[in-house]
């Protein structure tokens, strides 16, 4: 959390992206995309990692489905999709796909991500959320600026927090992360 915030202390206020980050449902065959209250910790995931969040004056006080007539009024420099149903990386493609979706600026310009997880999504709260916070602040702040190494840091947090060996991670863990990193 230190390293993330001292990264994003040098970024002006006027230069952080605006980021929309959404969570992807598919129920009955429709889809729908939703976004999550200000005060929960989706949103401030955004906050901490230097992005500013576009959807807190639609924000409920559950996740709130939006449309894309209100996304592309946003206009965010960024796009972010949780998929609790799984990888996300298929919904994001599925989107990028749309032709509606393809004419949003953040699609345009390759800002249209799966957010990574493993068992589960980074953005929970859950332990695993400060690598949901590095992974953005890898996403959002200006090359060079901050480093994030998918790998490295999910062996460093598994051994540190859950005993796990080299091994075990690489066997057992690894094959699960999901979403758009690097490795």
């Amino acid at each position: 959390l230190d390293r993330v915030s001292e990264a994003v202390a040098t970024v002006l206020a006027e230069e952080r992206p605006s980021v929309l980050l959404l969570q992807y449902t598919e129920q009955g065959g429709e889809v729908a995309v939703n976004v999550p209250p200000a005060a929960w910790l989706q949103t401030t995931l955004v906050e901490l990692a230097g992005g500013e969040p576009v959807w807190l004056d639609a924000a409920g006080s559950g996740w709130t489905v939006v449309d894309l007539e209100q996304i592309a009024a946003w206009g965010p420099d960024y796009v972010f999709v949780i998929y609790y149903g799984g990888d996300p990386a298929p919904a994001v493609e599925a989107l990028r796909a749309d032709a509606n979706w393809a004419a949003l600026k953040a699609v345009r310009e390759g800002n249209l991500l799966a957010f990574p997880g493993d068992f589960v999504s980074w953005d929970q709260p859950d332990p695993r959320w400060i690598l949901g916070l590095e992974w953005l602040a890898n996403q959002l702040l200006p090359e060079g600026s901050f480093s994030f190494n998918a790998q490295v840091e999910m062996q460093a947090f598994y051994e540190q927090l859950y005993g796990l060996d080299k091994t075990v991670f690489e066997t057992e863990v690894l094959p699960l992360l999901n979403g758009d990193y690097e490795p």
